[in-house]
């Protein structure tokens, strides 16, 4: 990994504001300073190139700062999260990293975290409330996109290729991302006057992404929408296919979020129009945050909305050189002051 440099960024900032870190530390409630802690990580599936390279990450800061990682995937299902938030509580770890499947289940969550007196940080999907606001089921932090704005960046992107008449895959319904996702878009639309012909909540697959098209394609002949916009670049890597089957890729501009090796070749083949992204790596953040917890340090900040990086044909090249050819490296044990930024003149 080379030394990160810090870059003047004109399409996104991400920044994280960590606290001071002591030179040495000692984990709280350890035996001593040779104790290791182990954290727990439950993350939605990993089924999916964002998720693993959100893991990715999170082994590396975990290198990094000296823990133990034990990284559990809920395979999208609500109820085998909670299950493996209570497996993971009784092998006895120090403190968890949580995505929720859903918002309504985020409280459950924290609520077993807490009576266990287990510190959480919730990443990705915000949980409903913010720390300090539910005693019985309170956690550390938040960190996570700010999908709203990602949405809107997504649809005013295609509305510059131009599109006007949009067919819309939605997430997971009842889940922050996908609802904000899902506000960003009409939002653009409506400050631009453009339709949206239709809208679906499918998830987050290739696989869901290309059925739910193909569905799409059949109501809605050529001439009827010109824009494809996707939760998320799974769901636009199976619109794109089912576009091609239909031989109508033409007609469409697509776009979507999470700027995955699929995307990023998609967008230099000219087949794809932009994808927002780079969040993957508030998996490492968030794990930051809770080590200096666990070592007796509170967050400056405790919900922090993360400014995503917007790629398109224009700059694709120079971001796949600096983030996906070499892995930007960050020093998470002793910095003080976290700045993601890149710059794609």
């Amino acid at each position: 990994m080379r030394t990160a440099t810090t870059i003047p960024l004109r399409a996104a900032r991400i920044m994280l504001i960590l606290g001071l870190l002591p030179a040495v530390l000692m984990a709280c409630g350890s035996s001593g300073p040779h104790y290791k802690l182990t954290i727990g990580v439950s993350y939605p599936t990993a089924n999916s190139p964002f998720w693993n390279a959100y893991t990715r990450f999170i082994d590396e800061a975990a290198h990094q700062l000296g823990v133990n990682v034990n990284a559990v995937s809920a395979d999208e299902s609500e109820q085998k999260q909670l299950s493996d938030v209570e497996n993971l509580i009784s092998q006895g770890i120090d403190g968890l990293i949580i995505t929720p499947q859903s918002t309504s289940t985020a409280p459950t969550l924290l609520w077993t975290a807490a009576q266990a007196k287990i510190p959480v940080v919730v990443i990705d999907r915000y949980p409903g409330y913010a720390p300090g606001q539910n005693k019985n089921a309170d956690y550390v932090a938040f960190l996570g996109p700010n999908d709203e704005k990602a949405g809107n960046g997504i649809a005013q992107a295609l509305i510059a290729a131009g599109g006007s008449k949009f067919l819309a895959l939605g997430g997971v319904p009842g889940n922050s991302t996908a609802e904000d996702r899902k506000a960003g878009l009409r939002s653009a639309l409506t400050a631009a006057g453009d339709r949206l012909v239709q809208f679906a909540n499918v998830g987050d697959s290739q696989e869901n992404g290309l059925a739910a098209t193909e569905n799409m394609l059949q109501a809605h002949p050529a001439g009827t929408a010109n824009a494809i916009w996707c939760f998320n670049d799974n769901l636009c890597q199976g619109a794109i296919k089912a576009a091609q089957n239909a031989n109508r890729e033409g007609e469409f501009v697509f776009g979507g979020m999470d700027l995955t090796p699929q995307a990023v070749a998609a967008i230099e083949n000219g087949l794809y129009t932009v994808s927002f992204g780079g969040h993957w790596l508030e998996g490492g953040f968030g794990l930051a945050i809770l080590y200096r917890k666990l070592n007796g340090q509170d967050p400056v900040e405790q919900v922090v909305k993360l400014d995503l990086l917007k790629v398109d044909k224009s700059n694709v090249a120079e971001f796949k050189a600096r983030y996906v050819d070499h892995v930007p490296h960050y020093d998470l044990k002793t910095i003080t002051q976290f700045h993601a930024t890149i710059t794609l003149n």
